[in-house]
Formats: C-alpha cells, sequence, structure tokens
C-alpha cells in the first residue's frame, strides 16, 4: 500500500505549512470581513439622510400659509414619505452590507482551507492513528521475535522502489535485513527512534 503522506520531520513541515496556510486564509477572511462590513458607515449616512429628510417633511407639514392652502402640507407628506423610504433603503443596505461581510469573510477563510479539511488532516490523523498503534505493537510484542519480521514484510510491501534500491543488497531475501527493513518501517510511520525486540 503506497503511503499517503512522508515520514519524518518532513510531515512536521507539512504540519506548519497547512497551519500557516489555515492561519493566512482566516486572516485574510477576517480583513474581507471587517473591510466590507465598514460599508455599513455609507449605510449609517443614507439613513441619517433619510431622517433628515422626514424631519424637513415634517416641518413643512406644519406650515400653515392661508393663501397657499394646502400644497405645503402635501409637499411635506411627499417629503416625508421620501424621506422615510430613504432610511429604509439605508437600514436595509445595512443589513445586506453586515450579511454580505460575513458570507464573504467566512468564504474567503473557507474555500482555500478547505483541501485541508478534506485531504491533509484526514491523512494525518490517519497517519497518527498508525502511528499510535505501531507504537501499542511494538509495547506488546518486545519479547516476539516475529515482531521484526513482520515489520520487515510490511515494509517490503509499502516501501517504493527507488528506496528499496537505496538499501542495497536484496532486502527481499530476508532474515538477514529484517532488522534493516523493520528500522525503515518504523522510520516510515515516524518512530525511527523506538526499536524493536
Amino acid at each position: 500500500m503506497a503511503r499517503l503522506l512522508p515520514s519524518g520531520r518532513t510531515i512536521l513541515v507539512l504540519d506548519v505549512i497547512a497551519i500557516l496556510w489555515l492561519a493566512a486564509w482566516i486572516f485574510v477572511g477576517v480583513r474581507v470581513h471587517d473591510e466590507v462590513e465598514g460599508l455599513q458607515s455609507l449605510s449609517d449616512t443614507i439613513i441619517r439622510t433619510g431622517e433628515g429628510v422626514e424631519d424637513v417633511g415634517g416641518a413643512l407639514r406644519g406650515i400653515d400659509l392661508p393663501l397657499i392652502g394646502d400644497q405645503i402640507q402635501r409637499a411635506g407628506e411627499e417629503v416625508s414619505g421620501v424621506g422615510a423610504d430613504t432610511r429604509a433603503s439605508g437600514q436595509q443596505a445595512a443589513r445586506s452590507a453586515e450579511d454580505l461581510s460575513m458570507l464573504l469573510g467566512l468564504s474567503v477563510a473557507l474555500i482555500p482551507s478547505s483541501s485541508l479539511f478534506l485531504f491533509y488532516f484526514p491523512a494525518r490523523l490517519a497517519h497518527a492513528r498508525e502511528r499510535r498503534a505501531l507504537r501499542r505493537l511494538t509495547a506488546q510484542a518486545r519479547e516476539d521475535p516475529e515482531l521484526e519480521r513482520f515489520l520487515a514484510e510490511r515494509a517490503l510491501m509499502g516501501m517504493s522502489y527507488r528506496r528499496l534500491a537505496a538499501m542495497g543488497g536484496h532486502p527481499w531475501r530476508g532474515n538477514a535485513d529484517d532488522a534493516r527493513l523493520a528500522a525503515a518501517e518504523r522510520e516510515e510511520i515516524g518512530l525511527s527512534g523506538e526499536t524493536g525486540p
């Protein structure tokens, strides 16, 4: 079975890169959220303008000039209506800016990071479980000489041909190379400092 992840220090470097990638996109997502949310200040200006226009309309409705009649009151009502519509539009724009800031911030943070959640983190967790299982197996079978042979066989089945060739000799012939192959399997899982029986 081919290995999903590299071993040794390389996996630690990948872990650091994955964490930095995730942190960077979270940071960018928060910045996008904050910038889009800043557009609410425009909405606040629209709301205040609408309120001001409503006040002007109310003032016009309060003017009573006998010679002109109710034209000023009607104009005041229209101005108040425009002010109310403007205020309502500003409030809607503020809600939309708030919703958009959240949606864009989350999208920017999560979409680029989704490959980590879908592929890298599950593979990394599986690798960690394998490492723990091998550590337990090694602890349970300390006195069993067949453990070295078992690990050697696993190494033969999972090791790349390039790595087998780099070992030199004929590792597939058995016994003499079992210790080297078992050590290679431990190293592949990340237990290179731990030895068998």
